[in-house]
């Protein structure tokens, strides 16, 4: 099976910006401010592309496994990533995991995403 590209996880998840799903504070915004928002964020993913797939060979190397239930935050994931490899966004880490596959439910603007604690763990480096 081949990887998906960013531009079809973005088809696919039509909400995903590099905030995350949506923009920022969206509910207090009118329709036309969210949207503006909506198309810079995703231009902002888009040129965060190599980010992308920095994050996807991270966690290829790092062999995080799937598994059923969904109950890692992308955001906090997001910082786990950025003490191995550097800043990157929230959107652009969501865009990664959808690349590699893992199952998902959103929890907007974060991602739950089936990830193996164990491996967390051990690329974290906390004991549990």
């Amino acid at each position: 099976m081949r990887d998906l590209t960013l531009a079809e996880v973005m088809e696919e998840h039509p909400q995903l910006t590099s905030f995350g799903i949506g923009v920022f504070d969206q509910r207090h915004k009118t329709p036309d401010v969210r949207a503006a928002e909506m198309a810079l964020e995703r231009a902002d993913l888009i040129e965060g592309e190599a980010n992308v797939h920095k994050i996807v060979r991270w966690l290829r190397d790092n062999d995080l496994r799937p598994i059923q239930t969904p109950h890692a935050n992308s955001y906090a994931l997001k910082h786990t990533v950025e003490r191995q490899i550097g800043y990157v966004t929230n959107g652009e880490f969501i865009a990664a995991a959808f690349i590699v596959g893992y199952p998902y439910r959103y929890r907007a603007p974060n991602v739950l995403f089936g990830i193996s604690a164990r491996d967390l763990r051990r690329v974290s480096g906390r004991r549990g």
